[in-house]
């Protein structure tokens, strides 16, 4: 991993508690009351959550170390750094990949569902070029949120301790559990059926966990994560879903996609051929 990401113990053992303890009881109560038919802004505070939660607990981590309180000490334990511009871009570039191929793909075989048929690529570039920024940027406000709980507190914390096979693991495994009750009650991902779509959206989202945790180590910073997480959500959920029909779609595209699935791990297998972000690992 990049030498300088971690430089020593940091996170406190209190912190790490307190940091699991308030993101599964207050995601709990949150999901808990969406699933119930609570208000849509109940999601935007749910995304929320991990973010608080590593604020909190990096609070905790500085008290642990007896260190005198400075801003940019905690900034620095939640991964607000500073980020070259090519790995930001990459976390712009990679979901668009990863999802565009099983969506062209998907329209190649259903034509009939796809909003854009026989158009000219001007046209549709024309038409959403604008809207994809603004969603992403749109996207990127809550998107932070769980970053700087997932790979801006966790990861590291989790990588001083454990090193960097169990702790993308154990993110990966955490971030898709975290979801799961909104998958099985809460109507996200809808389309398939339930079985199919918890084990798929596992098998979706533990590469892209891999992607954002290199791109997060390579930079030292949440940013590209947060850009990722943005980019990927909005890419899927506000332009590429809007255009696509089919009652079956969800079982080749999107977060549940069999073929999104064989591109996001193939993506995420060459990075970690390329970066071997174990390679600085003390053992």
């Amino acid at each position: 991993m990049s030498k300088d990401f971690l430089t020593g113990k940091k996170y406190g053992r209190k912190a790490v508690i307190v940091f699991f303890t308030m993101v599964i009881l207050f995601s709990g109560v949150c999901e808990t009351l969406y699933c119930m038919g609570g208000s849509e802004w109940l999601v935007a505070i749910l995304m929320w959550i991990p973010a608080i939660s590593a604020i909190v607990a990096s609070l905790v981590s500085i008290a642990e170390s007896g260190e005198r309180y400075s801003f940019k000490n905690h900034r620095s334990l939640i991964g607000i750094r500073f980020s070259h511009i090519k790995y930001i871009l990459m976390g712009v570039f990679i979901p668009f990949v990863y999802l565009f191929i099983p969506y062209r793909v998907y329209w190649t075989m259903h034509p009939e569902n796809y909003a854009y048929n026989g158009v000219a690529f001007s046209l549709i570039l024309k038409d959403l070029a604008l809207y994809t920024v603004i969603s992403v940027l749109v996207s990127l406000l809550t998107a932070l949120g769980e970053e700087i709980g997932w790979r801006g507190f966790m990861l590291p914390a989790l990588l001083e301790r454990i090193g960097v096979i169990k702790a993308f693991a154990i993110v990966g495994l955490f971030w898709c559990l975290w979801h799961f009750p909104l998958l099985i009650w809460g109507g996200y991902m809808e389309g398939a059926s339930l079985l199919y779509s918890l084990i798929a959206f596992l098998l979706c989202i533990f590469p892209v966990s891999i992607i954002a945790a290199i791109l997060t180590i390579k930079s030292q910073s949440v940013w590209p994560a947060a850009f990722l997480h943005a980019a990927h959500n909005a890419y899927d959920q506000a332009v590429f879903a809007g255009l696509t029909g089919g009652n079956d779609k969800m079982y080749y595209v999107s977060e549940t996609g069999c073929i999104t699935i064989i591109c996001a791990w193939a993506i995420a297998i060459i990075m970690l051929c390329l970066y071997k972000p174990w390679k600085d690992e003390k053992c």
